[in-house]
């Protein structure tokens, strides 16, 4: 089973039937990780590009497409696992200012993840006034993502 704290390495490209390929591999130029603790929601996840780029206009044409292509597939990976109705991305580089994306669970039930209010629940779990999901959770269910990409 893959360490969550470790991440997973992904090399993706569009197969000649217009599917979506994903391999894993640790040399990979991506690395999608869980989110780190304190994760604000279950099945929070950030996809790394291990390549140093400040910002998305620093990727090649092929990087860019393939950026584009492990969003769409990490996206449903994380619907499918947490059975969310949606999953947000968020690219900011703010922070940590090299390419990467958050990509989170959107639950109509939970307000906390509509819209920007997501952005205020991961202020206040930052800050200590909420509290994160249950890290142990939150592993399996990036474990279970991990696997769903395998698949």
């Amino acid at each position: 089973m893959t360490s969550p704290e470790a991440g997973i390495g992904l090399h993706v490209w569009l197969g000649t039937d217009a599917r979506v390929v994903v391999e894993l591999d640790a040399s990979a130029p991506w690395t999608l990780r869980p989110h780190p603790a304190p994760a604000p929601i279950e099945g929070w996840c950030v996809l790394e590009f291990n390549r140093k780029a400040p910002s998305l206009d620093h990727l090649t044409a092929q990087e860019s497409q393939e950026f584009g292509l492990i969003l769409s597939k990490v996206s449903m990976a994380v619907r499918h696992v947490t059975k969310c109705e949606r999953a947000y991305v968020a690219c900011f580089a703010e922070a940590y200012r090299q390419v990467h994306a958050h990509i989170v669970p959107r639950h109509e039930s939970d307000a906390r993840t509509q819209g920007w209010t997501v952005a205020d629940l991961y202020r206040q779990v930052q800050s200590g006034a909420a509290g994160p999901a249950h890290q142990g959770a939150h592993e399996k269910t990036f474990q279970l993502i991990a696997q769903y990409l395998r698949a």
